[in-house]
């Protein structure tokens, strides 16, 4: 559980959260009088900068609150409280919280008239947000009771939150003249555009894809995934589930580009025939998440291809270290395994570690990770040209960099080398190129032995749900200019299709000349709940 709000918020929260005083007078029955939206009212611009983003820009006073002036509103402990929740729920329920908030706060008014929020938008709201409030012991707003200050559908109620994704559910852009549909932008993409693509690709394709979100990043954006099946939405047993994920790390961004012209790939070739990707999707489940982090993409882009510096935009909104934000479950392993203490099953999150400053990014692939039985997962990142494979933490911790395999070491080197393997410029001799210092290992390298970390999402995707993932370094410049985009497309095209077709390669013995030779090969094409293994992890 996390720890409890600093004491100096403690009695701001107690008023806020609290049932409230009548203003001006109770009702007959001593309660306070059920607000309402007036029958006329005279408009006025919206002026809160807390509520700059709503789906509407004027409102009306007095207020549901009967606050009677924008300066009432601001100095009120709903509103304190109301810009506060962000960080006293790191980041969950955002925008949507304070969305809802200001619709109470500063209600919509339009053609002279009030209009209160929807009430089924709001019991929705309450019903997601309730674990992020209970972990912080805290009750649900009484300024957001649903049943006192919003309406039914039939009363002409809005949602507040119709909005939210403003700007990105827009008309298809126009391909330029003489283009043809399969044709690939080789430019950044904002968020906005990043979003707009991923859905338009979806929409293309939609007996194979579809879009769906794994949560909110700590300022408010969607994490957004694409994925590929023959059955979109449907896990199939025997059908390996694999991930691909960029962006972790805001600044480094060629990882998010290669998935967007990926998702846009898959479905082009999918539907020009292309028989490789037709018995890809048919038997197996991809899942694309471009950007893990796209709050410190914003950091990074707004300085700029050739301007963003080492650090620039790495963290997330937190100042978190994504990549150092997961649980440490390598210690752990180590410790049952110098204990002989060898069992079965996932290695469990430790209580300890939800009393520190856990992302909603990280949560929200932790709960991904629970939600789909992944098999296989790559990360991609920048800044070196080189594969590498948990474990990631020494295991003698005091060893910055020490050799320390899995027992599913053959294994990780057959993954790692699926990618380098086709790669050109990791198999390239030149010991002055980018990485050039991974050669005589063969571009691959175990994590530890490279620079041990704790934290790391690979280590804690083996250790906790069985899936292998690798962490793939695509090059040495983190925000590459976009006359270089199609180059790293090139060369890393077919390593992610050969990467994403391993499961069943694994299973038919195609990717070794003599077969599957270790028990440890054979349970990635397999459910993970009939997975066993042979080892304390996988």
């Amino acid at each position: 559980m996390r720890p409890p709000p600093p004491p100096l918020l403690f009695a701001m929260l107690v008023l806020a959260a609290a049932r409230p005083w009548c203003e001006p007078t109770p009702d007959a029955a001593g309660g306070c009088p059920r607000a309402g939206a007036a029958d006329s009212a005279t408009c006025v611009d919206l002026q809160l900068q807390t509520c700059s983003d709503a789906s509407y820009n004027q409102t009306t006073f007095p207020t549901l609150l009967e606050h009677r002036s924008r300066v009432a509103v601001e100095s009120s402990s709903e509103y304190i409280l109301l810009s506060v929740l962000h960080h006293l729920l790191e980041g969950q329920c955002n925008p949507d919280l304070r969305l809802l908030g200001c619709a109470v706060l500063v209600p919509r008014c339009e053609g002279g008239r009030a209009r209160r929020p929807c009430r089924h938008v709001c019991e929705a709201l309450r019903d997601a947000c309730q674990p992020a409030f209970d972990a912080i012991d805290m009750a649900w707003p009484y300024f957001l009771d649903c049943g006192r200050y919003f309406a039914g559908q039939e009363e002409g109620c809005y949602n507040p939150l119709e909005k939210l994704r403003g700007g990105l559910d827009v008309v298809e852009e126009a391909l330029p003249s003489g283009f043809p549909p399969t044709f690939l932008r080789f430019t950044h993409h904002s968020y906005a555009q990043m979003v707009r693509v991923l859905k338009q690709t979806a929409a293309r394709c939609t007996h194979v894809a579809k879009t769906y979100s794994i949560g909110r990043s700590f300022d408010g954006r969607e994490l957004l995934v694409i994925e590929f099946s023959s059955l979109p939405g449907q896990h199939e047993l025997m059908e390996p589930e694999v991930k691909l994920i960029g962006n972790i790390h805001g600044n480094e961004v060629a990882g998010r580009e290669m998935l967007i012209y990926l998702a846009q790939y898959l479905c082009s070739e999918y539907l020009l025939g292309s028989d490789r990707i037709q018995r890809l999707l048919n038997t197996t489940r991809i899942h694309l998440l471009p950007s893990m982090n796209p709050d410190g993409y914003e950091v990074a882009a707004a300085e700029g291809a050739g301007y963003n510096g080492w650090t620039s935009g790495r963290q997330n909104a937190q100042n978190l270290d994504l990549n150092r934000n997961f649980p440490d479950l390598t210690s752990e392993y180590y410790r049952l395994a110098s204990a002989r203490s060898m069992r079965g099953g996932h290695i469990a999150i430790p209580q300890h570690y939800w009393w520190g400053k856990v992302a909603p990014e990280t949560k929200a692939i932790m709960k991904w990770m629970r939600t789909i039985p992944f098999v296989l997962s790559a990360s991609l990142h920048g800044g070196d040209l080189v594969v590498s494979y948990p474990f990631d933490f020494s295991k003698h911790p005091q060893e910055e960099k020490m050799f320390s395999p899995t027992p599913d070491e053959k294994m990780f080197k057959l993954l790692a080398k699926a990618y380098a393997d086709v790669h050109p410029m990791m198999m390239d001799k030149s010991e002055n190129r980018c990485g050039g210092n991974f050669l005589k290992r063969g571009s691959i390298i175990n994590g530890a032995d490279w620079y041990s970390f704790t934290g790391g999402m690979s280590d804690f995707n083996y250790l906790h749900s069985n899936c292998f993932e690798i962490t793939v370094e695509l090059g040495c410049v983190k925000f590459p200019p976009e006359e270089a985009l199609y180059t790293i497309w090139q060369h890393n095209k077919e390593p992610l299709l050969n990467f994403v077709e391993m499961p069943q390669m694994v299973t038919t013995g195609d990717c070794c000349p003599q077969g599957p030779t270790s028990s440890s090969l054979k349970p990635l094409a397999t459910p993970r709940s009939s997975r066993k293994s042979s080892s304390l992890p996988g």
